[in-house]
């Protein structure tokens, strides 16, 4: 699995959030405009849906929303990067997340979505990527460090 099948740079947004709610909003916003075959309410209803659950902050300044939908063109990912960090985003370990994988899978490719979900982690986990990640000013960087970072 390589991120630069799911993500675009279009789908990499420098987040001006200040609150979890702005955050994820950008980031479906984002996803919904890009052509995945997705209803930006359906999306939201979706995301907030699976966050009422459990709180997709994983720790380490990482969250990863993730839904399966119906009607999805195809398996995509959206990514929010904020430098000051996400306090009230109910991170497993507490602490402020910086980065924000979105992800939305077709509805019936459960074993795709779960490597996706596990491939994205694992690339992010890495404690050097995550600071270049989050130190990077443009998009376009974010991206090229993310899809090369997994090399």
């Amino acid at each position: 699995m390589n991120v630069g099948d799911y993500l675009t740079p279009e789908r990499v947004v420098i987040l001006s959030a200040a609150t979890k709610i702005e955050a994820l909003d950008q980031l479906i916003d984002r996803l919904a405009e890009s052509g995945v075959g997705v209803d930006r309410e359906d999306l939201s209803t979706a995301v907030w849906k699976r966050e009422s659950l459990m709180s997709t902050g994983v720790g380490q300044g990482l969250a990863v929303p993730h839904v399966r939908m119906a009607g999805v063109a195809r398996t995509a990912m959206a990514v929010g990067v904020s430098r000051r960090g996400i306090a009230d985003y109910e991170s497993l370990d507490g602490l402020p997340v910086h980065i924000i994988v979105l992800i939305v899978a077709v509805q019936g490719d459960h074993e795709g979505y779960i490597r996706l979900l596990a491939s994205t982690t694992d690339v992010l986990k890495q404690e050097n990527l995550r600071g270049a990640v989050v130190e990077a000013g443009k998009a376009e960087d974010i991206y090229r460090i993310l899809t090369e970072g997994e090399a």
